[in-house]
């Protein structure tokens, strides 16, 4: 038995569609400004290189058509709380202009732009007199020619180029698909937010690592620095009674016969200086800790000592930065 209601509840809702009107009463101010920058050619209209329009490549004829389904698709995407803008970018050297929808926080570019169809080129009288001028010079064997299929997507050498593209086909028209393409970009800011906090948390837990690598190291550190200083306490009390002992027998020695004051001299030198090295003349206390620098850790520590901010300060109290992680989708 097939449970039915499940099986509906289970399916993803159908992606609604996105209505594109047959005549432009008040359109959005980004097609109000691109109509301005079409100028006055009958042929070709081409706005890729102006600032602050919608970015479009299509014949006269389909300029119009364009720039209802821009209207439909921007008017729709601000109606859901996403971002409109036009951007300008420098690259290598040259200015780059572009329209984004921007979902939470991601910039998606778009263009509207009209297909080609190869056609045979037809030579033109000047071409012709030019190649009998110069037998070198080539004629092109075909032409590009608009064919009335709109294609709306990511603008070409963009970084989401082939990422979400549709256009006119023999099934269906691009209007009807607006709807799939904002779904798309939906998605598409969905998973690049998903990545951002995964990367968040990936460099959240290198920098945990790192941090507890330089706190185990410090531990080391003072552990050794400890040990040096008892074993050193441990000594100087072995070399102090040393002394003492070595007194205690001259001094024997000389209970038969009168010591020389020279000899007095020194045995009481000796006697004081054991008194001084002796570390069980005073009370003990942990020997403070060693500096905590990058170059005191610098053996202990291995990898890039400036990975990320030193979490000592110049007293070696442990200071590290406090830092917002993103939480785990």
């Amino acid at each position: 038995m097939v449970d039915e209601e499940a099986e509906k509840a289970a399916q993803p809702p159908p992606v609604p569609t996105i209505d594109v009107p047959d005549v432009l009463g008040r359109p959005h101010q980004l097609v109000r400004a691109t109509r301005k920058a079409l100028g006055r050619s009958k042929t070709v209209v081409d706005t890729r290189g102006t600032p602050e329009v919608i970015p479009l490549h299509v014949s006269r004829e389909q300029a119009d058509r364009a720039l209802r389904i821009m209207h439909a698709l921007l008017t729709e995407a601000e109606s859901r709380g996403y971002q409109v803008e036009t951007r300008t970018d420098l690259h290598r050297g040259q200015a780059v202009h572009q329209m984004v929808i921007v979902i939470r926080g991601h910039a998606l570019p778009l263009a509207i732009t009209e297909q080609t169809t190869k056609v045979p080129h037809e030579p033109t009288a000047q071409e012709i007199r030019q190649q009998q001028r110069n037998p070198w010079s080539r004629i092109p064997k075909y032409d590009h020619e608009f064919n009335g299929c709109l294609e709306l997507g990511a603008p070409a050498k963009s970084w989401y180029q082939h990422s979400y593209t549709y256009r006119d086909s023999s099934r269906w028209t691009l209007e009807s698909h607006l709807g799939h393409l904002l779904h798309n970009l939906e998605q598409r800011a969905a998973a690049a937010e998903r990545q951002q906090r995964e990367e968040e948390l990936r460099k959240a837990e290198q920098r945990r690592r790192w941090y507890a690598a330089v706190a185990q190291a410090r531990e080391r550190q003072v552990e050794r620095h400890r040990a040096n200083v008892l074993v050193e306490q441990v000594q100087a009390l072995h070399q102090a009674n040393e002394i003492r002992a070595f007194c205690r027998a001259a001094r024997t020695r000389a209970d038969g016969a009168s010591a020389a004051a020279e000899e007095l001299e020194w045995f009481q030198w000796a006697e004081a200086y054991a008194d001084r090295i002796d570390p069980l003349s005073a009370p003990l206390a942990t020997p403070p800790d060693p500096p905590a620098s990058r170059e005191a850790l610098r053996e202990l520590l291995q990898g890039d000592l400036h990975t990320h901010p030193w979490p000592f300060d110049s007293k070696g109290s442990w200071m590290p930065p406090q830092e917002k992680v993103a939480q785990r989708p």
